[in-house]
C-alpha cells in the first residue's frame, strides 16, 4: 500500500515545485550490444512489418529500438595558441642559454691561450661544462622546434575538423527516443508511389527507383493516402528519428566508418554514381538493416529547419514554425562526401527538389 502511494506523492511534490514530470519510457532501452532480433525478442514485437499497398506492391519496415544516442557533431576545440608560444618562448630562451655560455666557455679559452701565448687548452671541467652547453643548445633547439611543428599541426587538424562539419550540427547533444518504432526499410519507390498517388514526378524513371522531385507537401499527401489504404497511420520521421536510425549506434562519420572506403559500401554519392539514382537496397545496409540512409536521395523529415539546443531532449520535434524542412542524407547527384555524413543536416522550401525523396515511419509507439 505504501508504495503505491509513493510515485503519486513525490510527483504531486514535484508540480507543486514547478517541476515538470520527465517523460518515462514505455519500452526498454536499446542496450548498445543486442542486435535488432534480440531486441524485438525482448520487447515481445516483431523485428519487421509489411504494409500492403496493393497490385502486390508492398512497403517494408524494420523495427528501431527506443535508445539514446548523441545528436549533431561536437564543436572542434579551438587552438589555444598561447600554449603553444610559450614552448616556443622557452625553447628559444634555454637555446639561446645554452649557446651563450658555450661561446663564453669558448672565447674565455681562446684569450686564455693568446694571452698565455701557448695553444689553445681546457680542462676536464672545461669540456664537461661545454658539452652541458651544448646539451641546451640541441634540448632547447628541439623545443622550439617541435613546438611550432605542433601549433602547425593543431592548427591544420582545427581547420579539417571544421571543414568537416558545419556550425548548425553545433552543439552535439544527448536525445533520448522513448519508444521504439518502424522506418521504411527503403526510400519510397516510384512504384510505391504510384501505386498509392497518382503520378510520378521523378526525373530518373524506374519502378525500383526512389521517387524524387517531391515536395514536402507531396510527400505528406503520401502519408495520407497509404495510412487510408491500410489503416496504419504513417508520416514522416522526426530529424531525431532519422538521426538515430541511421547512425544504428555509430558514433562515427557514416554508419560504416570514417572513411570515404566505408560510405562507398553502403552509399550512392557523387564518386560512384554516373549521376543518376539506383535501384534501392543495392548498396550494403546499415547495422539496423535500413539501405541507403546515405545518399541515392536525400529525404525529407518532418520538422522545421531551425538550431540545435545544447540541453538533452526527449524525443524532439523540432522548432514550431520555420519556411524550411529538413533533409537529410546527401543524395547521389552531386553530394561529396562531407555532406553524407550521418550528422548532415539542411533545410529546403516545401517545393520539389531534383534529388530529394523521403521514407516513412509508423506513427505512434507500437
Amino acid at each position: 500500500m505504501c508504495r503505491t502511494l509513493v510515485a503519486p506523492v513525490l510527483l504531486a511534490c514535484a508540480l507543486a515545485c514547478g517541476a515538470e514530470p520527465q517523460p518515462q519510457s514505455a519500452f526498454p532501452l536499446w542496450n548498445s550490444q543486442e542486435s535488432i532480433a534480440e531486441y524485438a525478442k525482448r520487447v515481445n514485437l516483431p523485428a519487421t512489418k509489411t504494409l500492403e499497398l496493393g497490385n502486390g506492391v508492398n512497403l517494408e519496415l524494420v523495427l528501431i529500438p527506443a535508445g539514446k544516442f548523441i545528436m549533431g557533431t561536437p564543436e572542434p576545440k579551438p587552438v589555444y595558441e598561447y600554449a603553444f608560444h610559450k614552448k616556443v618562448v622557452v625553447g628559444k630562451a634555454v637555446l639561446a642559454v645554452g649557446v651563450g655560455v658555450l661561446l663564453v666557455l669558448i672565447g674565455s679559452a681562446i684569450l686564455r691561450a693568446k694571452r698565455e701565448k701557448r695553444r689553445f687548452q681546457y680542462s676536464l671541467r672545461r669540456f664537461m661544462a661545454m658539452a652541458f652547453c651544448a646539451s641546451l643548445c640541441v634540448l632547447g633547439g628541439m623545443h622550439w622546434w617541435y613546438s611550432t611543428c605542433g601549433l602547425q599541426e593543431a592548427r591544420a587538424e582545427y581547420i579539417a575538423a571544421k571543414a568537416k562539419s558545419d556550425p548548425d550540427e553545433y552543439p552535439a547533444h544527448e536525445v533520448t527516443i522513448t519508444n521504439p518504432f518502424y522506418m521504411g526499410k527503403y526510400e519510397v519507390t516510384q512504384e510505391q508511389y504510384q501505386q498509392a498517388k497518382v503520378g510520378n514526378p521523378s526525373f530518373s524513371k524506374g519502378s525500383k527507383l526512389p521517387v524524387e522531385q517531391v515536395s514536402w507537401g507531396e510527400a505528406q499527401e503520401f502519408c495520407k493516402k497509404v495510412s487510408e489504404k491500410t489503416g496504419q497511420a504513417v508520416r514522416l520521421p522526426t530529424e531525431a528519428e532519422w538521426e538515430f536510425a541511421c547512425r544504428a549506434g555509430t558514433t562515427t562519420a557514416y554508419c560504416k566508418g570514417d572513411t570515404e572506403a566505408g560510405l562507398g559500401r553502403v552509399a550512392w554519392y557523387y564518386a560512384n554514381t554516373k549521376w543518376t539514382t539506383h535501384p534501392v537496397g543495392e548498396k550494403k545496409p546499415n547495422e539496423w538493416g535500413l539501405y541507403d540512409m546515405h545518399g541515392n536521395v536525400s529525404e525529407w523529415c518532418g520538422d522545421w529547419y531551425g538550431k540545435y539546443e545544447a540541453a538533452a531532449a526527449t524525443d524532439p520535434q523540432g522548432p514550431a514554425t520555420g519556411t524550411r524542412r529538413v533533409w537529410r542524407g546527401g543524395s547521389s547527384w552531386s553530394q561529396i562526401p562531407g555532406n553524407c555524413r550521418s550528422a548532415k543536416r539542411d533545410g529546403s522550401p516545401l517545393n520539389r527538389v531534383c534529388d530529394l525523396g523521403f521514407r516513412l515511419v509508423l506513427a505512434g509507439p507500437p
